[in-house]
Formats: structure tokens, sequence, C-alpha cells
């Protein structure tokens, strides 16, 4: 079920007797609420209302349905990738890397700011390279304009700029890896993959996401400590599934750089061979890979 298909193509009906029971009811058939064992949840979209309603009913209504919808489906005890409570959560940078690091994994130097006046202060704890990343998505749509804000260096300058002000700005330790890696998690298991740049380009790739047609994929293992310092992390956070991203050094050094609990991972299969698909439904299923 997507919740963009509720209320027009979907009904529910349930009623609370120390647990919950009801039916679901849309165009691809009927679940009855205590029949359910396991829930995907993959890139839902908004509710979507009659174009009757004004905007002001569609936004109350749209706050009932979450509260109503999604914590009815939420209250279920069946097994979640990943269950939205636990995704929200994780979703808070800061939140991550204070669990990172609790877990021992390694976080650059972190700066979250709107105080342009402390630019100094920021720039002796971040070392003479530093980047800006942002806290959220990194789209930004403008109508019908889509545009990605990759990570970038900044100068001392730049966090001194009086734009910092607006809002909360993350400025990190740039790191100089010489390679990405990708680490997928899935239940107890993790699938690795380093992100290469051929040959023929010639500068670094500060965001792989800036360059996919640049990027080589081939599958690798976590060192152990750093693989059961991510399940560890996982595990805190609530999660079944993540995407986690790391960035390497000459000396093997992993740095933690972000967690997404519901990112990518079709591309990374087909480029890899990684049975994440397999591993992922055995996982909804409750048995072994």
């Amino acid at each position: 079920m997507d919740p963009g298909d509720f209320p027009l193509a979907v009904e529910v009906s349930a009623w609370f007797d120390g647990s919950w029971s009801g039916e679901i009811r849309g165009p691809d058939g009927s679940v009855g609420l205590r029949d359910i064992r396991s829930v995907y949840v993959r890139r839902p979209t908004a509710f979507t209302f009659p174009s009757s309603m004004t905007d002001a009913e569609q936004r109350f209504a749209a706050r009932e349905a979450r509260r109503g919808i999604v914590g009815l489906l939420g209250s279920l005890p069946c097994a979640w990738v990943n269950h939205p409570s636990r995704a929200a959560d994780a979703e808070y940078k800061p939140v991550q890397y204070a669990t990172a690091a609790a877990c021992g994994l390694e976080v650059p130097r972190t700066v979250i700011t709107n105080a342009p006046g402390d630019a100094d202060k920021h720039s002796a704890h971040l070392g003479s390279s530093v980047v800006y990343k942002t806290l959220t998505s990194a789209t930004v749509t403008d109508g019908d304009r889509v545009a990605l804000v990759y990570t970038t260096p900044v100068t001392g300058s730049g966090m001194a700029d009086g734009r910092v002000a607006l809002t909360a700005h993350q400025f990190q330790q740039r790191v100089a890896k010489v390679r990405d890696v990708r680490a997928t998690v899935v239940g107890k298991r993790v699938f690795a993959a380093n992100i290469l740049v051929d040959d023929e380009t010639t500068e670094e790739l500060l965001d792989w996401r800036a360059d996919y047609d640049a990027l080589l994929y081939e599958p690798t293992k976590l060192p152990d400590d750093i693989e059961k310092a991510l399940l560890r992390m996982t595990e805190r956070l609530g999660l079944s599934f993540a995407a986690a991203d790391f960035v390497v050094t000459e000396d093997d050094q992993h740095y933690f750089v972000d967690l997404n609990p519901s990112g990518q991972w079709g591309w990374i299969q087909e480029a890899t061979r990684l049975p994440i698909g397999a591993a992922l439904a055995a996982e909804l299923a409750g048995g072994e890979l």
C-alpha cells in the first residue's frame, strides 16, 4: 500500500480491543491487520485528497491520516524495514554522529552553526581543509527546477559569510581519502562496496554523487571492528536496513560520514552482484539468506 493511495483508492477499518484488528482494502486486494507479518517501507508518497477540499482542509486531513493510518500500522507487532519512527529519528545527522562515535566509529570533526562570527573558532577546530555538507536531502526544488547541493570545499571566509546566520550550517573536516565505501546493512549482514574513480578522471571526486559516470564499483569487506561497530550503531538506532557511507584514508582508516535509513541499493547490487535484494527478502520473511 502506498499512502498516496489513501483515501481515494484505499479504505481502512480498524478496531481496538486490547490489540488492533481490522482490514486494509485497496485496488490490489485486501489484508487483515493481524495477518501482517512484515512491512517494507520504500519511498511512500504523500496522502492524496479530493481537489474539492481547500488547502487548509487538506493539511488537516493529512495530519489526521498520518496520526491515524501511519500510527495504526506502526503499532502492529510485526517486522519493519524500517519502522517509520526509527527511520525518522535516524535521519538527524547529530544523532548519527553521536551514535557512531559511541559505537566505536571514527567521525570527522564537525561544526553545526548559524554563527558566522565564530568562524575563527570553527577553523581552529576543523583544521585547514573544510567542507560544507547539507544536514538534509541534497535536493533543492524551486517550482520545476531541481538542483543538488553537493559536498563543497569552504574557507574561513566562507564560514564567516553573513548568510550562515540564516539557518543551521554543517561544516566538517575534509578527510584526505583514497576511496569511498558504501556499506549496506540488512539485519545482521553488511554488504560493502568500494566506490572508485576511473583512471580517466584526474581530479579527486569530493562527492561521488556529482559524477556517477566516472565511478567504478567493487565488492569489499569492512574491517571486522568497523563492521561490528556499524552493526552496533544500526541496532542502537533500531534499524533493520541502512546505507552507510565511509571515506577511507591511505593508511586504511575508515571515517563514518553518513547513514541513510532508506538509502538506494539497487545500483550497487547491479554493479557488484552483492545479494542485497535476497537479503532483504529473507529479512522480511524472517529467514536465513
